[in-house]
């Protein structure tokens, strides 16, 4: 019975999005879906939230999210971009799991002196994730890094920097503790 109402959902969803070939079960939020997509048998789970910003506070982007196939995106996820955000395919993620390429502002002081939620969305760049990464719980991927293929991220971590393929790495900020080749 759930996967028919998970069904009837992506159906309801798919016109919306760029491409949505996987299943969306009971999303928080979904913003900007048109440049949103889904791969095959991927699975974003209840809570997530998806935003992909074209205008922020006057300002325009070109954001793209891609979710690969064979993908599980953990509940109470959140995806950010405006930007880029490329997950290969078979990548899963534990719950909480925070992906951005965006941030509110600089750090210089005049920034500093706005209320953050009206400071402009920062890219330091895109976000790139390779296939069969697993991500854990509450570990957060933060705007210009690349993590390799096979590579694990241990709960918790803050990822801010690049994680080669086939590396466990963990901690914060994130770093490679271990190479699995």
């Amino acid at each position: 019975m759930k996967d028919l109402i998970y069904a009837f959902l992506s159906l309801f969803y798919k016109p919306r999005f760029a491409k949505l070939d996987g299943q969306l079960r009971f999303p928080r939020e979904i913003k900007g879906a048109k440049y949103i997509s889904i791969g095959r048998g991927s699975r974003v789970l209840r809570g997530v939230i998806l935003t992909a910003w074209d205008e922020y506070e006057g300002r325009s982007f070109s954001p793209s999210i891609a979710i690969g196939c064979g993908c599980a995106i953990g509940e109470h996820s959140q995806i950010t971009a405006c930007n880029r955000i490329e997950i290969g395919d078979n990548v899963l993620t534990g719950r909480y799991v925070y992906i951005s390429d965006n941030s509110h502002g600089r750090t210089d002081g005049t920034d500093l002196e706005t209320p953050p939620q009206y400071r402009e969305l920062i890219s330091k760049g895109p976000v790139k994730i390779g296939n069969n990464v697993w991500i854990g719980e509450r570990a957060c991927i933060l705007a210009g890094v690349t993590i390799g293929e096979g590579a694990i991220i241990g709960a918790g971590a803050v990822v801010t920097k690049d994680v080669p393929p086939f590396c466990v790495a963990a901690g914060v900020p994130a770093k490679v503790i271990r190479e699995m080749k």
